[in-house]
C-alpha cells in the first residue's frame, strides 16, 4: 500500500502533469466562404503556453487578406483566409507546431457550406495531417469517438487522481465496483444534458470545483480511516462529485460539435469511451495493489506513505483549482 500510494504520488508530481487541465484539445473550424475561400480559425486552451500555437496549411491554398492573433480566456487563437483553387476538401491540411505537440489532440470541424452537414475530424497527437472529405462522405465515426473518450479520461489527470483517491477510500474491490460504478452513473447523467444543452455551467467554475474534488479526497486520504461519511459510504461522495466531472467531459464534446447524424451514436461512443479507460485504469490500480500484498512489498521509511501521497496530490490540486478561478 506503501508504494502504491508513493506511486499516486510520483504522479501528481511529475512535471508533464503539472500544468493539467480538463484534456482541453487543439480546436480548429474551416469554413467556406463561398467560392475558393475558406475562414480558418484555430486554438490551444488557454492552459498552455502561447508560443506553442501551431501553424495550420493545407495544399495549393494561399493566406489571403489579413489574419488575426489574439489570446482570451479560452485559449490562443489564430484566424486566417485561405484562397485554395478548386475547393479545399481531399487537400491534405498540414498541422506544424514550432516546438512539439504539448500532448494535444486535434478537433476540426469543417462546414462545406449550407447545403451540406458540418464534418468533424479527429486526431490523435502523433497526428499532424489530415483531409477533409467531399459533401456527402462521412466523418466522425463511432470508433472516432470511442477512442476520443478513452484518451480524455487518460490525459485527464485530474480525473485521475480523483479516481485513484476513490479506490484508495473504498479498498476493497466490492467497494471499488460500487464507488466507481456510481462516479460512472453520475457523471454519464451530466454529460447527456449538458451536451443536449438541457444543464450548462460556467465550464472555468466546473473546472476549479473538479480541482477541489481532489483536495477533499486527498484531506481525507492525509486524515486516514475514520468514521465519517467519505470512509463509511465513498459511493455518495463518487456520485456527488461525478455530476461535476460530467460537465467537464461535455465541454470537450461541445467543442467538438457532434454530428448532425449520428449524434447519439456518437455521445454514447464518447461517454463508453471514457467508462473503457477509467475501468482499464481502476483494474490497473487494484492489480497493482494485489500485486504488492501477493509480493509482500514493504517500504521502511520515517514517514507516513499516506500523508506524502495526499499532501502531494492536495498541493498540485490546490495549484489547479486557483489556477482555473483566475482564467
Amino acid at each position: 500500500m506503501r508504494l502504491f500510494l508513493l506511486l499516486i504520488a510520483a504522479f501528481a508530481l511529475w512535471p508533464t502533469v503539472a500544468r493539467a487541465d480538463d484534456n482541453r484539445p487543439l480546436s480548429a473550424s474551416i469554413e467556406a466562404e463561398g467560392g475558393d475561400a475558406y475562414r480558418a480559425t484555430w486554438k490551444i486552451p488557454a492552459n498552455i503556453e502561447a508560443r506553442h500555437l501551431p501553424a495550420l496549411s493545407a495544399k495549393d491554398c494561399a493566406v489571403s487578406g489579413r489574419q488575426r492573433t489574439w489570446s482570451d480566456p479560452l485559449g490562443h487563437w489564430r484566424e486566417e483566409v485561405w484562397r485554395c483553387d478548386g475547393g479545399i476538401a481531399g487537400k491534405p491540411v498540414t498541422i506544424a507546431y514550432p516546438f512539439a505537440n504539448p500532448n494535444l489532440a486535434s478537433i476540426i470541424r469543417y462546414h462545406p457550406g449550407a447545403d451540406a452537414d458540418p464534418q468533424t475530424v479527429l486526431l490523435q497527437p502523433h497526428e499532424t495531417r489530415f483531409s477533409l472529405a467531399r459533401p456527402g462522405d462521412e466523418r466522425g465515426s463511432f470508433l472516432d469517438f470511442l477512442v476520443l473518450g478513452v484518451e480524455h479520461i487518460w490525459i485527464g489527470v485530474d480525473h485521475l487522481l480523483f479516481v485513484a483517491g476513490l479506490i484508495f477510500i473504498a479498498r476493497t474491490p466490492r467497494r471499488v465496483l460500487s464507488t466507481i460504478t456510481g462516479f460512472t452513473i453520475a457523471h454519464s447523467t451530466t454529460l447527456v444534458v449538458s451536451t443536449l444543452d438541457l444543464v450548462r455551467l460556467p465550464i472555468s467554475a466546473v473546472e476549479a470545483v473538479i480541482a477541489l474534488s481532489i483536495v477533499f479526497l486527498a484531506v481525507e486520504v492525509v486524515k486516514g480511516p475514520r468514521d465519517t461519511l467519505t470512509w463509511r459510504k465513498p459511493i455518495l461522495v463518487a456520485s456527488a462529485f461525478g455530476l461535476l466531472h460530467g460537465f467537464g467531459f461535455a465541454a470537450v464534446l461541445r467543442e467538438i460539435g457532434l454530428p448532425e447524424h449520428g449524434f447519439v451514436a456518437a455521445l454514447l461512443a464518447f461517454n463508453i469511451g471514457i467508462e473503457i479507460g477509467q475501468v482499464i485504469f481502476a483494474a490497473a490500480m487494484l492489480g497493482l495493489l494485489a500485486l504488492l500484498r501477493f509480493a509482500g512489498e514493504r517500504i521502511a521509511a520515517p514517514f507516513s506513505a499516506a500523508k506524502l501521497a495526499g499532501y502531494a496530490v492536495g498541493t498540485l490540486a490546490s495549484f489547479w483549482m486557483f489556477e482555473r478561478m483566475l482564467v
